[in-house]
């Protein structure tokens, strides 16, 4: 029995370009940023933008509290950008900021 020959393959992802910074409504969308997808439920946290030669879309995490997963969808589905940003993961983050900021300003007991 001969072996297999290994055949060389293109990545196609070499030509897409990767942002994690985008202009949405006037916004400016950033990695973490909340935002509402039409036709979906939840909120969703905006991770990525691809751009590839034939089309364009998002990368999200997010959706229904306790079923969230990875998402992409294509930029005109965007609805809203939150300016607060209100999912469990989010509060419990600030939360501990508060808390580290709190503590770094209190005077230290010699």
């Amino acid at each position: 029995m001969s072996r297999k020959r290994k055949v060389k393959q293109d990545d196609p992802s070499v030509s897409w370009e990767i942002k994690t910074e985008l202009q949405v409504n006037g916004r400016l969308v950033q990695k973490g940023t909340e935002l509402k997808i039409q036709g979906e439920r939840g909120r969703f946290r905006f991770i990525q933008y691809v751009k590839t030669p034939t089309s364009d879309w998002i990368d999200v995490w997010g959706g229904t509290n306790n079923h969230e997963q990875m998402r992409s969808f294509k930029l005109e589905r965007i609805k809203t950008v939150h300016y607060k940003n209100k999912t469990t993961k989010h509060l419990a983050e600030s939360y501990k900021e508060k808390k580290r900021a709190i503590k770094n300003e209190s005077p230290q007991k010699p």
